[in-house]
């Protein structure tokens, strides 16, 4: 993981540079333990400051960033966990980030060889003889790109602040960019797959920059198209209405439905594996340390199905004398911290002890006062979630770094990467809005929501996690979100992952294939449990507020 900062100016002393990147300093810090490094380049028309800051990850030794050559700089925020060009087993021994700006420096084409990396990242790329800059985010967007701009420079940077000489947008994830320096030009080569948000938010990029942004001509892969289903796909689905409840799993099961179950299992355990075995084996308290018997990998734990079926895979791949934190966030009212996910989330725990007596499961309650919420909102929090401002975001924002510091007041969780959920309710059709939906509109209606939220899902909240988790030195990894198993949900029919009906219970229909699994993993009450938000939950949210207006304490 690294902190990224790229100042682009025609001022071309190195002192006034630095003293504006002062104003960034600290928060690149807080990003990983070690001290930030700087460089300076003066190119044809412009002069560029980077700096890094970074937390080692991947591979058996730190790698400094920036990386330098004679022709090219790369500072990368990023896990590659798959692609042709960076194996396995050559991340294992040399880390991601050297191979990552091999595959750039020995390519003429930078958009050949980011097309074919799988794992999240955010980078900022110089071809120095060309006079060009890169920069991006990957195409989910699970890292944060800020762009920011003043009266005559332009910042790209991982994280910002209120309150300075710049105005900052979260940078669009519809492609990779690029500032041909000596003309000022820019282009975006889009995504092999262009996000329906595409034009709209170019749009606003370029309105922000205010200029016109030249797209790169590419032949672009289409989205599923609905097709309406004939008897036989649905003949499963409606038998189970017919059925008791508690039967539906079991049902499901012991049909073909298992096909796409076990498929299901397959690619998430190996999702979980890359996201676990691709760190160092010692904690962050024993960072100078080459062993220790501390937990390295933490579970944001509501105890619902998506971290439930997380957790229990991790429990596959992480040593059994080591043990994994369950972290799990409550806001006080009226004196108490009885949250829903408090509830639920000690429930499940009860289900894993069950499931895998020899394991110590770390059961991290995160206690939050309105006082110490308010303080560090102001304080912090703010600044993280800038330039979002939404009661939505400030809700969501506030209650994942609060889980993401992982601290109460006899533990502070030494977990180095934190294993989220995010993203499985937009795969598999989670949200109340799916079953409105589909009761509306039948299957096509369901079909175009669940397209319309995976559309929107790298514009809403993932880079805002980015920042929030990272600012207390943690990894953020989405084993939803991996590129295979993201491939194999988007390629079923909306009828073979969710059945949001009426005439089942909730907690059973919607999101029903996840469901199906964690039955069969003999997570038995964590399959039926209801969708319940984050910020309702851990009950930080007011819920007469409206998520979407501006929130007034940002």
């Amino acid at each position: 993981m690294c902190g990224i900062f790229c100042l682009i100016s025609l001022q071309n002393n190195p002192e006034i540079l630095l003293q504006k990147f002062k104003l960034f300093e600290k928060s690149l810090l807080r990003r990983g333990p070690n001290s930030v490094k700087t460089a300076f380049h003066k190119l044809k028309d412009s002069s560029v400051l980077i700096a890094a800051s970074v937390l080692w990850l991947q591979g058996a030794d730190m790698t400094v960033q920036p990386l330098e050559d004679d022709k090219s700089v790369l500072i990368y925020n990023g896990d590659v966990f798959g692609g042709t060009l960076i194996t396995e087993e050559l991340r294992q021994s040399v880390g991601d980030t050297k191979l990552f700006f091999e595959a750039l420096t020995k390519s003429d084409n930078v958009f050949h060889v980011l097309r074919d990396i799988q794992g999240p990242y955010a980078f900022v790329y110089i071809n120095i003889l060309d006079n060009k800059i890169y920069f991006g985010r990957d195409s989910y967007g699970r890292r944060s790109l800020l762009i920011g701009k003043n009266a005559n420079e332009i910042v790209v940077t991982s994280v910002a602040m209120r309150h300075t000489e710049f105005e900052f947008i979260e940078l669009p994830c519809i492609g990779i960019f690029s500032i041909d320096l000596k003309t000022g030009k820019w282009q975006v080569l889009p995504w092999k797959r262009k996000n329906k948000n595409f034009n709209e938010k170019l749009q606003e990029i370029e309105l922000f920059v205010e200029q016109k942004i030249l797209i790169e001509l590419f032949q672009f892969k289409q989205f599923k198209s609905f097709s309406v289903p004939n008897k036989s796909q649905l003949e499963i689905l409606e038998e189970i209405v017919l059925l008791p409840p508690d039967d539906v799993f079991c049902k499901l099961t012991n049909s073909s439905y298992i096909d796409n179950v076990l498929h299901l299992k397959t690619l998430l355990e190996n999702s979980v594996r890359k996201r676990i075995l691709s760190q160092p084996q010692f904690c962050q308290d024993c960072f100078k340390q080459y062993t220790c018997d501390h937990a390295v990998t933490g579970v944001l734990f509501s105890g619902g199905v998506d971290c439930a079926v997380l957790a229990l895979l991790t429990d596959k791949f992480v040593e059994k004398t080591r043990p994994i934190d369950l972290i799990n966030v409550a806001f006080e009212k009226e004196g108490s911290y009885n949250t829903p996910d408090r509830l639920t989330g000690l429930s499940t725990l009860s289900e894993l002890q069950i499931l895998c007596p020899e394991r110590i499961w770390n059961f991290v309650e995160v206690n939050v006062t309105r006082q110490e919420l308010d303080s560090c909102r102001a304080e912090r929090i703010s600044d993280l979630i800038y330039p979002l401002k939404s009661i939505l975001d400030d809700s969501l924002g506030c209650a994942l770094w609060f889980a993401s510091r992982a601290s109460t007041a006899t533990y502070r969780s030494p977990c180095r990467t934190l294993l989220v959920g995010m993203g499985a309710d937009e795969l598999f059709g989670g949200y109340t809005k799916h079953r409105a939906a589909f009761q509306k509109r039948g299957w096509q209606g369901l079909h175009e929501i669940l397209e319309e939220d995976w559309q929107n899902l790298p514009h809403r909240n993932l880079a805002r996690d980015d920042r929030v988790v990272s600012d207390h030195g943690r990894q953020l990894r989405t084993p939803y979100l991996d590129e295979e198993v993201v491939d194999f949900i988007q390629s079923l029919n909306c009828w073979d992952k969710t059945f949001p009906s009426n005439e089942l219970p909730q907690g059973i229909g919607e999101k029903i294939l996840l469901r199906t699994l964690a039955n069969y993993l003999d997570l038995k009450n964590a399959a039926r449990l209801k969708k319940r938000a984050l910020q309702f939950g851990s009950r930080i949210a007011n819920p007469k507020e409206n998520a979407h207006e501006t929130s007034l304490r940002l």
